[in-house]
C-alpha cells in the first residue's frame, strides 16, 4: 500500500550522504523505493553509496543506484524519476536529513486528503553561521506562498507520481531556483483545475517540521546571489512563460505575474546588499518599467527594495497590501 519513491541526486558528497541515507532508512513507513543517482562523482561517493546500499536493501526497502553522466541535479532527478515505480514520489538532497516520520506523515496526508495533488511540510534550515530558520508556511493561496517563501522546496513535499505526466519534469536548463519553477508548474495545474474543472484539486499541508536542510559552502547555487548572476533571472523568465501559457483567468494571471515582479525586486535588493549596485539597478529598472504594474505597486516595490537591501526582512507583509489576490 502506498509505495513511496525517494529520489536523491548526488555529486561528490562522500562525507555527507551517509547521514542523509541513514535518515531515509530510519523512516517509519514502508514500502520505500530509494533511488540514488550519481551525477559523475570522483571522490568515492559512488563506491560509498554502492556499499551502503548492499547492506541496507530489504524486501520492503528497495534501493537502486543509477548513474547520470550529464551534469546537473535536474538531469539526475529526472533520471531517477523515469525509473521510479512508487505511487508517490518525493525528491531529497544528499546534504540534508529526514525526520523519522516524514514519509509516513506524507502518505497519511494523502489518505486524509484524497483529492490533494501534493502534500507539503515545514523545513528547518541550518545556516552557515549556525543560526536556524523555519520559513513561513501556508497552503492558503499556494502560488503566493510558493513564489515568496518556496512552499514546494525540493525537500518539502510529496506528489503523486502521475502528476509529472501533466506538469513535466525538472527543467535541466535551469541552474538556480529550479525547484521554484517546478513548483510553479505544479501549482498552476492545481489553479487551472480549480478555475476551469476539478474544484476539489488542492495542495495539502502539514504544519510540522519534517526535514532538516543544511547549507553548504559549495552548494550548487553558491553562498551569494551575485555568484550566479543571470541564472536567477533565467528562472524568473521561465516562470513568467509558464504563467503566460497556463489556462487561467486574466485576473489570476496578472496576480501571479505581479508576484514575479515582487520576486525580481527581492533579487535586486539581494544584489544591492552584496555590493553589486550595477546588477541591482538594472533589475530594479525592469521592475518599475513593467507597464502592467500600477503606480502604487511600483512605488511600494521601490520602497521595499531600499528596505530589503538595508537588511530588512518580511517585505511581503507590506507588499501584499498592494497586490490583491483574486481568490
Amino acid at each position: 500500500m502506498g509505495k513511496v519513491s525517494v529520489i536523491i541526486p548526488v555529486y561528490n558528497r562522500r562525507g555527507l550522504i551517509g547521514r542523509c541515507l541513514d535518515s531515509v532508512f530510519r523512516q517509519t513507513w514502508r514500502p520505500v523505493e530509494l533511488i540514488i543517482v550519481d551525477n559523475g562523482s570522483d571522490d568515492g561517493t559512488f563506491e560509498f553509496v554502492s556499499e551502503w546500499s548492499s547492506s541496507h536493501i530489504s524486501p520492503d526497502f528497495s534501493i537502486r543506484v543509477l548513474v547520470e553522466p550529464k551534469g546537473g541535479a535536474c538531469r539526475a532527478r529526472n533520471r531517477g524519476l523515469y525509473a521510479a515505480t512508487g505511487e508517490f514520489c518525493m525528491f531529497f538532497d544528499s546534504d540534508d536529513e529526514m525526520r523519522p516520520c516524514l514519509i509516513e506523515k506524507g502518505v497519511m496526508g494523502f489518505h486524509r486528503n484524497p483529492d490533494a495533488v501534493a502534500v507539503c511540510w515545514r523545513c528547518e534550515i541550518h545556516q552557515l553561521d549556525g543560526t536556524v530558520r523555519i520559513p513561513p508556511f501556508s497552503t492558503v493561496r499556494p502560488m503566493e506562498n510558493h513564489l515568496v517563501h518556496t512552499l514546494l522546496r525540493t525537500q518539502g513535499y510529496m506528489v503523486r507520481r502521475s502528476v509529472f505526466r501533466k506538469t513535466g519534469c525538472w527543467d535541466p536548463g535551469l541552474q538556480c531556483w529550479n525547484d521554484l519553477e517546478l513548483g510553479v508548474r505544479i501549482i498552476l495545474n492545481v489553479v487551472e483545475d480549480q478555475e476551469y474543472g476539478d474544484r476539489k484539486a488542492y495542495i495539502a499541508g502539514i504544519p510540522e517540521v519534517l526535514a532538516d536542510i543544511y547549507s553548504q559552502k559549495d552548494s550548487i547555487t553558491g553562498t551569494a546571489f551575485s555568484l550566479k548572476t543571470g541564472e536567477w533571472e533565467k528562472s524568473l523568465e521561465k516562470i513568467e512563460e509558464d504563467i503566460q501559457m497556463a489556462n487561467l483567468t486574466s485576473r489570476t494571471k496578472k496576480y501571479f505575474m505581479d508576484m514575479v515582479a515582487y520576486k525580481r525586486m527581492i533579487l535586486a535588493a539581494s544584489y544591492q546588499k552584496e555590493g553589486r549596485p550595477e546588477l541591482a539597478s538594472g533589475l530594479l529598472d525592469k521592475v518599475v518599467g513593467n507597464g502592467k504594474l500600477s503606480f502604487s505597486q511600483k512605488t511600494i516595490l521601490k520602497i521595499l527594495f531600499r528596505y530589503t537591501a538595508s537588511g530588512g526582512r518580511g517585505a511581503w507583509h507590506a507588499a501584499r497590501l498592494f497586490f490583491t489576490a483574486p481568490y
